[in-house]
């Protein structure tokens, strides 16, 4: 309509502004996402090519799959009771139905235009993680952090670190299709594997190895020498095998360093040393409650730190005392003067700031793995760790699914399933972490049964499948990227996650004759 009145191509600059507005908000504020569908959706009703649009949806056979899924979520409604959360769960959803619909139908038909979007995408991810990175170093502001996760200030931090991986793989891409400027992707691959390694999310974590072994494939795959690929086969799978060794034996219980039979009773100065072996708590392998002097400690303490030892809560608002015991524990230090003259000021700022550990203070991935191990180790009490709480809610939904394994509950009632599942069987969860599965498959599964868990796969394995037959590297990193996060998320469930997966999803399957391609 609007190309008529003013005789230019009005549509396809909002078709295309519509597009850009998602992919560079995606990473900022939910606001553009809101309204950048909306004008996305409006746009290809006021052009009103309603042939062309059931032509292309009626010919994409690939985007058959999202909406096998779809029509599972909506027939699972004849079973559901609650509507009202129905009606929720569609508005989060809202983008999902939307997004690649108009994007099937109104498809991206030039490569340029995706590499615009795609620019879009990348410098706002960019601006995005910069500015995280320099409050969290405080390089400006001074926001106080008491979690590594809340450096993701504009977001959900597990749905950006996504992000980040996919800028690297559309880095990646720029040099594949042999795009100018590749300074520009080599700098910003470097900043956000940094950043992936510095943010400490298992999502991020997880969908980069996705990402690495997508990329071995198609190196693979683009290698001509025989010898060549078989060298680079064997040296991928001794790497596979030896760090699946080295993550085996790294979770292994870790032994201990000292034997408390017949501990000292006494510190060099006469003091008398607290020594629980009743009950000891054991520290990257020694006692926490040993070798223990408060006499010594509180005065060594409070005349190098202005918060007081008694008293005083850390920067993560835990009771400072029992932050500096575990913290010289681990450092394998005695609690008391002589063992606090081994602390440097570095080690002093880390106990203030809540680090109970000197491996957590390393930072990065080892300090993640390490956080990890010490949630498996001490798996009494799971509120406020992330693992320990998806294993409650992945033992959660595997009851769940026992009882609901055919049909499942309906997509308005699985949040009544869990609230009964809690409320009916013995957990040690908070209240306000008696959550979903966080598991797309799991969730898919019990919103909508068998039929749903088919309809989901189905939709991905095609994709995944079409992507490596025709060679596109961004097509299967995305969806292995997207796969990777089903896995211990409910990336679907959110406004950020299900706009990301719909925009890229919707962009990529709309038009395949366009595929970025692996030209090598």
């Amino acid at each position: 309509m609007l190309d008529r009145l003013t005789g230019k191509s009005v549509h396809l600059y909002v078709h295309l502004f519509s597009c850009i507005g998602l992919a560079g908000g995606l990473p900022a504020s939910k606001i553009p996402l809101s309204l950048a569908t909306m004008l996305l959706f409006l746009n290809m009703l006021l052009e009103a090519k309603f042939k062309d649009y059931w032509h292309n949806l009626k010919t994409n056979k690939l985007a058959w799959g999202l909406w096998l899924f779809i029509a599972c979520e909506w027939i699972s409604l004849c079973w559901t009771n609650d509507f009202g959360y129905a009606l929720h769960d569609f508005n989060t959803k809202l983008p999902l139905y939307s997004i690649p619909l108009v994007l099937v139908a109104k498809p991206i038909t030039e490569r340029k235009h995706l590499y615009i979007i795609g620019t879009f995408f990348l410098a706002s991810v960019f601006v995005i993680s910069f500015i995280n990175v320099g409050s969290y170093l405080h390089w400006w502001g001074n926001k106080t952090y008491d979690d590594i996760r809340g450096l993701s200030l504009f977001g959900s931090h597990i749905r950006f670190a996504l992000m980040v991986v996919m800028g690297i793989a559309l880095c990646i891409a720029w040099f594949i299709e042999r795009l100018p400027y590749r300074i520009v992707p080599l700098i910003l691959i470097v900043w956000w594997l940094w950043y992936t390694y510095f943010s400490q999310i298992i999502s991020g974590y997880l969908s980069a190895g996705v990402l690495l072994l997508v990329s071995a494939l198609f190196l693979l795959y683009s290698l001509k020498k025989r010898w060549l690929k078989n060298a680079l086969l064997l040296t991928g799978f001794l790497v596979i095998v030896g760090f699946s060794w080295w993550i085996v034996t790294f979770f292994q219980p870790t032994p201990h360093r000292i034997s408390l039979k017949n501990p000292d009773q006494y510190t060099v100065n006469g003091n008398w040393y607290r020594t629980d072996t009743d009950y000891v708590i054991w520290e990257n392998g020694y006692p926490v409650v040993a070798f223990l002097s408060e006499v010594e400690l509180e005065k060594a303490w409070n005349e190098v730190s202005t918060i007081d030892y008694k008293t005083g809560k850390d920067n993560k608002q835990q009771p400072l005392s029992l932050t500096l015991w575990r913290y010289m524990s681990s450092k394998g230090l005695r609690k008391d003067s002589l063992g606090f003259c081994s602390m440097s000021k570095t080690d002093i700022r880390f106990v203030e700031n809540g680090f109970a550990s000197v491996c957590l203070a390393k930072g990065g991935f080892m300090a993640r793995l390490y956080g990890l191990k010490h949630q498996l180790e001490h798996p009494e009490n799971p509120n406020g760790h992330s693992l320990l709480q998806r294993l409650e809610y992945w033992k959660a939904a595997r009851a769940i699914i026992s009882e609901h394994w055919f049909l499942g509950v309906g997509s308005g009632d699985v949040d009544n399933c869990f609230k009964t599942y809690y409320a009916t069987h013995s957990t040690l969860l908070e209240p306000e972490l008696q959550l979903r599965a966080h598991n797309q498959y799991m969730t898919s599964w019990i919103s909508s049964g068998m039929f749903g868990l088919i309809g989901f796969l189905a939709w991905w394995f095609f994709f995944l499948r079409a992507g490596w037959k025709k060679r596109s590297f961004i097509v299967v990193a995305f969806a292995g990227i997207a796969l990777s996060s089903f896995l211990i998320e409910d990336t679907l469930e959110t406004l950020m996650g299900v706009v990301f997966i719909s925009l890229f999803y919707g962009l990529l399957v709309g038009n395949q004759k366009i595929w970025p391609t692996d030209r090598a």
